[in-house]
């Protein structure tokens, strides 16, 4: 038994922080403005010994119009991967780096509580399995309410999608604002269009001949705020 308890390699969980969050949970509290959420998790091999160390995704509860998805090892996958083939290198004592593993959500404006559960474990047990939950809380900003009727204002969800060097967007925007925009951001957040639109009901002609192929998040921007968030593909 001596000898098991000295050969038997173990793996914790860090945070961003770096505190030890083996087998508990992160909250991560926000608004349904917010429309990109990255969580980044830290392995580290506390043992003598290398070890293969792989990756499992549980979607124990996700609110309707959450994604999540997770990067590995340097690649990241979509929100259909669950599993991956490849395990992480970890030597002893290392510490996996920023980019080997980390999670994004995608809310598109959703409201409540999603949570979602990765396990890291090895293929010949080598080392006891552990995980981290991680529950992402949704509120509506303080106020918005007051400021827009949200269901006054409509945002199609884009025809086609995926794109194929354009897309087609209906919106309903009613009169009395100053302005209104659709604002087209990659995964970084980072504006890479801005269509004006006027009020009334209307469709709008998105060229994505010059985006590159991923997702991007588009959104309905009204006097400065923003009130809905949707979902782009582009595939040229």
């Amino acid at each position: 038994m001596l000898f098991s308890v000295f050969t038997q390699a173990q793996l914790a969980i860090l945070d961003s922080e770096m505190q030890d969050v083996t087998n508990q949970t992160i909250t991560i509290n926000g608004n349904t403005e917010d429309i990109l959420f990255k969580v980044d998790i830290f392995l580290h091999n506390t043992g003598e010994e290398t070890i293969d160390v792989f990756a499992r995704k549980i979607e124990v509860d996700l609110v309707d119009g959450v994604i999540n998805y997770f990067c590995w090892n340097g690649t990241c996958f979509s929100e259909d991967v669950f599993d991956v083939e490849d395990p992480l290198l970890l030597g002893a004592d290392q510490i996996s780096r920023d980019t080997d593993f980390y999670t994004e959500f995608l809310t598109e404006g959703a409201e409540g509580l999603s949570e979602v559960r990765y396990k890291f474990y090895n293929e010949t047990g080598s080392f006891d399995t552990v995980y981290v939950n991680i529950l992402l809380n949704l509120e509506s900003p303080t106020g918005i309410t007051d400021f827009h009727n949200r269901n006054s204002f409509h945002l199609a969800e884009p025809q086609p999608n995926p794109a194929r060097g354009h897309t087609w967007i209906n919106y309903s925007v009613p009169a009395g604002s100053s302005n209104a925009q659709i604002v087209i951001r990659n995964l970084l957040g980072k504006s890479v269009h801005t269509e004006n639109i006027s009020f009334g009901s209307g469709r709008v002609r998105i060229n994505t001949q010059n985006l590159n192929n991923g997702i991007y998040i588009y959104s309905l921007i009204v006097d400065n705020q923003l009130l809905e968030s949707k979902r782009l593909v582009v595939a040229n």
